[in-house]
């Protein structure tokens, strides 16, 4: 309808208003008011009032806020906010529930936020996720209790460890991973562990694929049973899975849903019943005598003795080793799952990676290690490329007092997230072949052309400061490892299915997740 002047739009409306009871027409229009007052006061006023904190990307209503579109996709509400905000890249915040969440893009400001450990701490996230798993709140101050003195040391005086720091056990597990995956001895042991059970568990796998199904199995299937099944042999030794067989199954469905914890999501029946599941597996395990738990690694061990020590129960013990098991399984295989998703459906690639893998494996097909440490560009790019394309964690952060971040100032108290994923699709990872920005395409060629990527400022993928994830290296090698005894000691043929879609409307911890029902199905034949 077109008005010819302002006083037929005013009368159309007029008679329009009129013919709405006023039992209605007023509490809508007090609930517009209402959000209209909300809107210019939280985005505009308010705003003006505190120039220097981050802005807030603006929604209409209050408690919610973003919480919905987040829970979607929380890369595309960043991304929606750095469009929002003219691409500045300056911190900014979004509203999740209650809770107002501060975003970090820039590098700088990231480099920065990682640099400092006196007011933006890590351990408070870590504590945080413990409470989620259900931990108790006096186990939790017991493990993050710092002694006084070395009297008071119990765990340092009973294990006979140093602690000339009077670290609190908390503090000190970091040490405990450093140990295992940083230091010489430790990371050896369990590289060798690691490599062992993958082209273990992979034999396994295949056997039962043609004793089942013609040798045919769906690619998430393969790289789920063999690296969480490998991993967690290695860790944990053998003996878990004669106490539970369909330990990785258990696992994995505790794994797809544990994004409800972080959210408190209301309908999570299956997810806790399936937590339950793994830990009293993990039960059964720790009940047993240690000589009966051959094979458990250095930082499972010392786990479980420093929190007997400091008097843990059962209970929170085992909610520990899931948490554990957790750490050491979320997020590697997930990456190999799309590293082996391009590869398999690109044959160029296919014949470069497995040329350049052959010479690992030697007559009697054990691994070379240092081989495929030092001397597979190409593998290392496409789980590079992997990382970058399918990420989507974040750092995250605690304020503990106002901190300048850039030009902006967080509040105290304020949670802050560093998100890998945006900074990975930005013009500096195009290929030097590409006249155009081409970091939306799946190429793991610009990590062979251009050295320097993987040390970028932008390309993040394992974190950084105190949250560096001491597992990095070794993650490589056993992404290496699988890649390379699949494709050196296997012919693998693509039955059905390209590379899947991405989930879009569901909740991404670690990596993206496939489109429900898409999937490859390959098919493996021994050589």
């Amino acid at each position: 309808m077109i008005f010819t002047n302002h006083n037929e739009g005013y009368n159309f409306l007029e008679s329009y208003l009129d013919r709405i009871p006023p039992s209605i027409l007023y509490p809508v229009l007090a609930v517009a008011c209402f959000l209209l007052a909300f809107r210019i006061w939280r985005f505009t006023i308010r705003p003006w009032l505190h120039p220097q904190e981050p802005r807030e990307l603006p929604y209409w209503i209050p408690y919610l806020g973003h919480t919905i579109p987040y829970l979607w996709s929380g890369h595309h509400v960043v991304m929606r906010a750095q469009k929002y905000f003219k691409n500045t890249r300056e911190p900014f915040s979004i509203t999740l529930i209650d809770r107002t969440i501060y975003i970090i893009l820039h590098p700088d400001d990231a480099a920065e936020a990682y640099k400092n450990t006196t007011t933006m701490v890590f351990d408070k996230i870590v504590q945080n996720l413990q409470l989620m798993f259900g931990i108790s709140k006096q186990t939790m101050e017991r493990v993050w209790l710092k002694p006084l003195s070395k009297e008071e040391d119990v765990v340092a005086r009973e294990l006979k460890l140093s602690n000339p720091g009077l670290k609190s056990l908390g503090e000190l597990s970091m040490d405990f991973w450093r140990t295992q995956l940083v230091g010489q001895e430790g990371y050896k042991d369990a590289e060798t562990k690691l490599l062992h059970y993958i082209d273990a568990v992979l034999a396994e796998q295949v056997k039962c694929a043609h004793e089942k199904a013609n040798g045919e199995i769906t690619l998430a299937r393969l790289t789920r049973e063999v690296l969480i099944g490998a991993a967690m042999r290695a860790f944990f030794g053998p003996k878990l899975f004669e106490i539970e067989p369909d330990f990785v199954d258990i696992y994995s469905a505790f794994d797809v849903e544990s994004w409800k914890l972080w959210f408190k999501w209301p309908f999570a029946k299956e997810m806790w019943r399936n937590k339950a599941r793994v830990e009293e597996a993990l039960r059964t395990w720790i009940r047993l005598p240690r000589e009966e738990r051959e094979g458990m690694s250095y930082i499972v061990d010392m786990v479980e003795q420093t929190q007997r020590a400091v008097g843990t129960g059962e209970d929170d013990l085992v909610k520990i080793m899931n948490l554990l098991v957790f750490v050491i399984n979320t997020n590697t295989y997930k990456a190999c799952y799309w590293a082996l998703a391009h590869l398999f459906n690109d044959p160029i690639l296919l014949s470069t990676i497995r040329s350049e893998t052959a010479s690992a494996l030697s007559a009697d097909g054990t691994l070379d290690a240092q081989f495929l440490r030092d001397s597979t560009p190409w593998t290392s790019a496409l789980f590079n490329e992997a990382l970058r394309y399918y990420s989507a964690s974040s750092s995250i952060r605690l304020a503990l007092t106002s901190t300048r971040i850039g030009n902006r100032v967080l509040p105290a108290k304020s949670v802050v997230f560093i998100p890998f994923r945006p900074n990975h699709f930005t013009d500096s990872f195009s290929t030097a072949s590409s006249a155009v920005d081409d970091s939306h395409v799946f190429s793991p060629q610009r990590f062979v052309r251009n050295k320097k990527l993987s040390a970028s400022q932008n390309f993040r993928p394992f974190s950084g400061g105190s949250s560096y994830c001491p597992g990095r290296v070794l993650a490589r090698q056993e992404a290496a490892a699988f890649v390379a005894l699949l494709v050196g000691k296997y012919g693998v043929e693509v039955v059905e299915g390209g590379v899947p879609e991405t989930q879009g409307r569901v909740p991404a911890k670690g990596f993206m997740k496939a489109k429900e029902g898409q999937d490859v199905r390959i098919k493996i034949i021994k050589r």
